[in-house]
């Protein structure tokens, strides 16, 4: 399936999942918005990109997710860079159980902003062209076992009801929109090189009993969800012994 005219933007994307859900997206012919806090590494990150996908495929904005002004400031540069916007995939999420009002913001908040200022753009009713929003989570969201990290679990659970919710919306057909939810487990990312966990032993053992996704296997599937006109309100959960699981929406939004 081509994506040869659509237009995402990432957040979180200078590096690990977010940057491999934007190369997966670029691969398939969409144009990408990168956008991170980590300036050097976006601006390299985008650089290769455009090397591989052409210059005009990619484009990299520094954006706090926590910040409201910057993410708002982001979508009107994508907008008036692109046109249009398509997907969004609120991807930026940190582990710091140490300071749990700086992971709520990101995780949490910088979904929420995010999603909201997704739907300005891309609900029809706004002159949009309808799309896809996908939040990231992980399986830390649907269980409470990694109690080394409360406010992680606490944001990704948030994450999870909030992009439900939207998606039980009776009055999002009429906006074209669509909301879907990728959880997975620990992965071989940055974020795990650098926990910052309660009882990081602990952390450290179950990270061992359970094992690590390689990033290609999110990423499916991440596609998975891209590619299916019938995501609504789906879940996506990636581990390393169960692979990808598609959970549907349980229940059919009531009509009013």
């Amino acid at each position: 399936m081509s994506l040869a005219g659509k237009v995402a933007l990432v957040t979180g994307a200078a590096q690990g999942l977010g940057k491999a859900f934007s190369e997966a997206l670029l691969k398939r012919g969409a144009k990408v918005c990168v956008t991170d806090v980590k300036i050097s590494q976006g601006e390299a990150t985008v650089a290769d990109f455009q090397r591989q996908y052409g210059s005009d495929k990619a484009m990299f904005i520094k954006c706090d997710v926590a910040s409201a002004d910057e993410f708002e400031r982001t979508f009107k540069v994508l907008l008036d860079n692109f046109g249009h916007l398509d997907i969004v995939v609120n991807n930026a999420g940190i582990l710091k159980e140490h300071d749990p009002i700086r992971t709520m913001s990101v995780n949490l908040g910088g979904v929420m902003t995010g999603t909201n200022l997704a739907i300005k753009a891309l609900s029809k009713e706004h002159g949009g062209r309808g799309g896809l929003i996908i939040n990231i989570a992980s399986v830390a969201g649907l269980t409470a076992q990694a109690y080394f990290g409360p406010a992680y679990t606490g944001t990704k659970f948030g994450v999870v009801g909030f992009t439900r919710c939207w998606a039980f919306n009776p009055h999002i057909e009429k906006m074209g929109l669509r909301f879907a939810v990728l959880c997975p487990s620990f992965t071989k990312t940055d974020i795990m090189n650098n926990m910052d966990a309660l009882y990081i032993d602990d952390a450290r053992k179950l990270v061992a009993q359970l094992g690590i996704n390689p990033v290609s296997t999110v990423v499916d599937g991440f596609m998975e969800l891209v590619d299916n006109e019938q995501c609504n309100g789906a879940v996506v959960t990636v581990t390393s012994k169960e692979g990808i699981v598609y959970h549907k929406q349980p229940l059919a939004p009531s009509k009013m």
